[in-house]
């Protein structure tokens, strides 16, 4: 859509908007939109009444978009996208990232765990690489390799060795569930595989992770959680809380007793734009097994 309005790049629910107009399909149509200024000047005044006079769909629910490798687990306020992508144009990669089996979650009408974005192009090529990298995104890194193979010099190409495949998916009104697992790291030396299972059980509003990592010797395992900006961050023993004042989520270890470290990594909701945020990092070392960790959401006391 031509940018009528100056809104943010990661900005789309007005399309939705039209669309529900245009096909007078009111699944687009979510509850609570807005009519967006951009439907009078594509639609007409005609189309700002028809879309007023649409019904609101049905409240969103878990669905799989097993073409695009993304899989939502919804229900109520909470929301938790998985990404199973590969690397797209037929493994050449282009615009894609490090972010296979990486999570984004939002509670209460804000997001808590994020993608952190683009932020430029050519304009800074370290930092290209650097935001594409697995290191910024909700998932894990082992032995300090990239999932599939970048150039800093080249940075609208991307390996093609991740190949994320989906074993599993099932949605249900009391819980969620996705597998997947990707061979990127089969090139190591001592040969893995990275599986992630993801469990939502929704009357408790909390999200179990499970990550399995499947061959032989000793490896570094780093786990991130790269958190939106603007929100407070606490460790508390192998957890780390955090809130925007209102709402607290919580992500606790079960199978590590050491703190994460916290890092600052910046996140990018606009191009050529980026602001400050933390993610927490858990570091481990051994040979291959499994992971854990609970993700709560709850309200503040």
């Amino acid at each position: 859509m031509l940018p009528l309005c100056r809104r943010r790049a990661d900005e789309h629910a007005h399309v939705l908007a039209i669309g529900a107009t245009l096909f007078e399909d009111t699944r687009l149509k979510t509850p609570g939109m807005n009519c967006p200024e951009e439907l009078i000047w594509v639609l007409g005044e005609q189309g700002v009444e028809k879309f007023l006079s649409l019904a609101e769909g049905a409240p969103q629910i878990s669905e799989s978009f097993a073409s695009a490798g993304t899989y939502v687990m919804r229900n109520d306020d909470l929301y938790l996208c998985f990404n199973a992508s590969d690397a797209g144009l037929n493994g050449r990669g282009s615009h894609g990232h490090n972010d296979a089996l990486s999570i984004e979650i939002s509670a209460g009408g804000r997001p808590f765990i994020v993608d952190p974005g683009t932020y430029v192009y050519t304009a800074d090529l370290a930092q290209r690489h650097l935001f594409r990298s697995n290191a910024y995104h909700s998932t894990v890194r082992v032995d300090g390799e990239e999932q599939s193979t970048t150039l800093e010099a080249v940075p609208f190409v991307i390996g093609n060795e991740a190949k994320p495949r989906v074993l599993e998916w099932e949605t249900n009104s009391e819980f969620d569930r996705v597998v997947a697992e990707h061979y990127g790291y089969q090139r190591l030396p001592f040969p893995v595989v990275h599986r992630r299972a993801i469990v939502f059980t929704k009357s408790e509003r909390q999200w179990l992770i499970e990550d399995e990592f499947v061959g032989d010797g000793k490896h570094e395992y780093e786990v991130r959680f790269h958190f939106a900006p603007g929100l407070t961050v606490e460790l508390g023993g192998s957890s780390v809380s955090v809130n925007d004042g209102q709402i607290v989520l919580l992500v606790s270890a079960l199978d590590v007793d050491e703190k994460p470290s916290l890092e600052a990594q910046a996140t990018s909701r606009d191009y050529g734009k980026k602001t400050d945020s933390i993610s927490a990092c858990w570091r481990v070392s051994g040979r291959p097994g499994k992971l854990r960790w609970q993700v709560t959401v709850s309200d503040m006391l």
